[in-house]
């Protein structure tokens, strides 16, 4: 176990800094960059001003000369102002990343209980109205756009009933305004997310149920109860863990298209401003602060699966 997290740990290290290198790389090339546009921003600003501000802010030098400036101060956990919201870039991180926690994570949640529960009623009873209608569910949730279902929820609950706002964050404090500004963005990623819950521990559980020690646990005169979820969930959990490390990765990449449907302000719709609008700080913490956290979910599932599995070690 140790020598499975010190080399996935080596790897994350080694991907984190190829991550970084290419990032800034395609950033660098992008055509212009801010002090092009501040300079279309302001004409007041001519080619001496441009030239000093490109010499203050490091940009005439080379771009790996740029890059190792990056990198050494990101090491000393120095990662700059966001040219876009003149903020340190960790602020503004911090707060999309908040904004995005509280969308996405009570619908992962969400999308894992009712996802995992169908799946298993449809294990059940398989080729049952219960089985098709979960089927019909999942193959809806994977085929339905995110920004097509948002419209539509926004069009029945915010426009025709009104009884929701369209979108955007609550303009006052408190936890209801909260709750009726993230109902819909939130009700949009569960029904996208549970058909993928679904389908996996439904196929899962099937396998499961149809393997003789089932059979053992019921000519032993366990309960029902007992069969599916002490000895069957537990071996049909690996590919449901998967799905969720999966899930839970996007916790910090945020989901653009939701958010941009919502207007909310998350970690999606950051990096998007971000890297339209050549914020080189903003948008590689954002970037690499995704990746480590993809890296982290994946170990994570590696060990839960291992744990529950010890099959899984070979």
């Amino acid at each position: 176990m140790l020598r499975l997290i010190g080399g996935r740990l080596a790897q994350a290290a080694i991907t984190l800094a190829l991550l970084s290198f290419a990032t800034f790389l395609l950033i660098g090339l992008m055509p212009g960059d801010p002090i092009d546009l501040a300079i279309a921003g302001d004409p007041r600003l001519g080619a001496e001003d441009a030239a000093r501000l490109r010499a203050l802010h490091g940009l005439d030098q080379p771009l790996l000369a740029r890059y190792w400036a990056w990198a050494t101060g990101a090491l000393q956990g120095q990662f700059g102002f966001s040219r876009l919201f003149a903020r340190p870039a960790a602020e503004v991180l911090g707060d999309a990343l908040l904004a995005s926690l509280a969308l996405l994570l009570p619908a992962t949640i969400l999308s894992a209980a009712i996802g995992v529960t169908l799946g298993i009623l449809a294990a059940r009873r398989p080729r049952s109205g219960l089985d098709y209608t979960v089927n019909f569910i999942a193959f809806a949730g994977v085929s339905l756009p995110s920004f097509w279902l948002g419209i539509l929820l926004v069009i029945l609950f915010a426009v025709t009933l009104g009884w929701l706002p369209a979108g955007g964050p609550p303009d006052a404090p408190g936890i209801v305004p909260w709750l009726r500004h993230l109902a819909l963005p939130m009700a949009t990623l569960t029904v996208l997310g549970l058909a993928s819950y679904a389908r996996q521990t439904r196929a899962a559980m099937m396998e499961a149920l149809r393997d003789p020690w089932i059979r053992t646990a019921r000519a032993k005169g366990a309960g029902e109860r007992a069969v599916v979820l002490r000895h069957a969930l537990p071996n049909a959990a690996v590919p449901i863990i998967t799905v969720a490390a999966l899930d839970f990765a996007t916790l910090v990449s945020g989901a653009l298209v939701t958010e941009a449907v919502f207007a909310w302000p998350g970690m999606g719709k950051t990096i998007y401003d971000a890297i339209l609008g050549n914020d080189y700080n903003l948008a590689l913490l954002a970037l690499l602060l995704s990746a480590a956290v993809t890296l982290a979910a994946s170990l994570a599932a590696d060990i839960a699966q291992i744990a529950i599995d010890p099959r899984v070690r070979t």
